[in-house]
């Protein structure tokens, strides 16, 4: 009868641990962050019906990262890095997520403000998230590699 006693509280120490990481912000560079806040100003403005989904998706990455100075992790998405990421387990893609795309920006630009670029700021190598379409569907997102650049770093 112990060892089911054990069993259970060990079971239970590990649903708190479990409950304490998915509530632990991750972390996002300081400029991404503040460009986040800004995107999310840029939607409140727009007051276009597309515009409210993409103010949900960057207002839940404001509240679940926290801004760090000289943050550097090799397999975290953030601006001006390349990235790889498959949806709906279809054939892996390849772009540059950036915060402020042309008009007429080149294939595989990902601007940050979409809701592709909004899910995957943040993420990492590995992880997978619920990814909202504009028909308010939703897909599964896969990051599976990350490139920095000099730029990006720094």
């Amino acid at each position: 009868m112990k060892s089911l006693v054990q069993a259970e509280q060990s079971t239970n120490q590990s649903h708190s641990i479990l409950r304490a990481l998915r509530n632990f912000p991750s972390t996002l560079p300081k400029a991404d962050h503040q460009k986040l806040q800004e995107h999310l100003d840029d939607c409140a403005r727009a007051m276009r019906p597309s515009s409210q989904l993409l103010a949900y998706v960057l207002a839940n990455k404001l509240m679940n990262t926290r801004p760090v100075t000289d943050v550097y992790c090799s397999d975290l998405v953030i601006g001006g890095c390349h990235v790889t990421y498959a949806i709906d387990g279809e054939t892996p893609q390849t772009g540059l997520l950036v915060h402020r795309a042309r008009a007429g920006s080149l294939t595989g630009v990902i601007p940050v403000a979409s809701l592709l670029g909004a899910t995957l700021i943040g993420m990492r190598v590995g992880q997978r998230a619920p990814l909202l379409y504009e028909d308010r569907t939703i897909g599964k997102l896969l990051v599976i590699d990350v490139t920095h650049s000099a730029q990006a770093i720094t």
